[in-house]
């Protein structure tokens, strides 16, 4: 068989194949249209009832009572769109929707889903809970907090930020170090979810910043700050003369700086000294500024002149946020000459733009 006759029975192949798989797709994609006319046509009679539903206009219960009824078959496709509306409603319409759930099994299918074999389905399963936000349920997904699956610890993790029982709070801390050679929980998940369980969370925050883990302090110290815990104030500026990570001292003066007051200033003073790395410096100049106790204006001042040109910058900012008196301290340096000068009159023109100016003293 010559080679010319062996081109064309392979170009034939390659035809055949291809002219083959275009069938192939076209018919799915035909089976597919016909399927989904078949669904759109089976869910017509209920889309205003579940409209109704998740819009909180299902005043006499008479939409819910009719999709708590529907048979299996046509629940099965009716699901999916009542999960992703659970997503983008609150209050009366979430909880009625969750309840629609409930009634057709799905909070026990769940349930059982939560011991499977396949990730998919322990996710999905931690997943729906999340969407219920029904309490009882945290206890259950508490476990897939240490799962062997990132992903399932993952969605584990933020659906019981959703949830929001505060006595989850110790177990999503105790998930975010390393367990037996495996990365925990990731530190960003976990802070978002305990920002979402309130303030009856504040003794698992001050009991993590006594943690052995650094992930787990730094967490705790971001927490605090964010969520205002000023509960735990007077153990993070014990921390802040104590800790070894930078990272972590790092977030404790931003803490620090967002619950305010003359004892915090204080602490974040003393951390503002050439012995500390460029970033706390910064950290903490930016951080007395948040506080506003005139007392730090002296130490805002030395900074002025200081050979890191970003901390003199940031220390003049504070001290137009300390008012009036920073403000005048700012405008006698600015009259004068120097690197310090230079800080103080960047500071004030920046100042000027955004309006903070107006009645200061030198102003008219």
């Amino acid at each position: 068989m010559s080679v010319r006759q062996l081109l064309l029975i392979a170009v034939t192949i390659i035809g055949l194949s291809m002219v083959s798989s275009v069938a192939l797709i076209v018919g799915a994609k035909f089976r597919r249209g016909r399927a989904d006319a078949r669904s759109r046509a089976l869910l017509a009679p209920y889309r205003s009832s579940l409209l109704a539903l998740a819009s909180g206009e299902d005043e006499t219960g008479q939409a819910k009572a009719e999709l708590s009824e529907i048979p299996s078959h046509t629940w099965d496709r009716l699901r999916p769109s009542v999960i992703v509306l659970l997503t983008k409603v609150r209050g009366a319409a979430a909880e009625d929707l969750s309840d629609l759930l409930r009634s057709h099994g799905e909070v026990e299918k769940a349930t059982k889903m939560l011991k499977s074999r396949s990730a998919v389905h322990r996710a999905r399963a931690a997943y729906l809970f999340g969407l219920v936000r029904d309490p009882i349920t945290a206890p259950l997904v508490v476990p897939l907090l240490s799962d062997s699956n990132a992903d399932v610890r993952f969605v584990a993790t933020r659906s019981l930020g959703f949830i929001g029982v505060p006595s989850s709070a110790g177990a999503i801390l105790q998930a975010i170090g390393n367990s037996q050679g495996r990365i925990g929980v990731p530190a960003w998940i976990a802070a978002e979810a305990l920002l979402s369980m309130g303030i009856e969370i504040a003794p698992a925050l001050r009991a993590g910043l006594a943690s052995n883990d650094v992930a787990v302090r730094n967490v705790c110290a971001v927490v605090a700050g964010v969520g205002t815990f000023s509960s735990a104030a007077p153990q993070l500026r014990i921390l802040m003369n104590t800790e070894r990570d930078d990272d972590v001292r790092v977030s404790v003066a931003v803490a620090l700086g967002r619950l305010g007051g003359q004892l915090d200033a204080a602490v974040l003073a003393t951390h503002t000294g050439i012995s500390e790395t460029a970033v706390l410096r910064r950290t903490c100049a930016t951080a007395l500024g948040e506080v506003g106790e005139p007392e730090s204006l002296d130490v805002l001042s030395g900074l002025l002149g200081d050979g890191d040109r970003r901390l003199a910058y940031l220390a003049a900012e504070s001290m137009v946020r300390i008012g009036i008196e920073g403000i005048a301290q700012l405008q006698e340096v600015a009259s004068s000459t120097g690197q310090d000068a230079n800080a103080a009159r960047g500071a004030l023109d920046v100042a000027r733009l955004r309006g903070q100016l107006a009645g200061s003293a030198g102003e008219s």
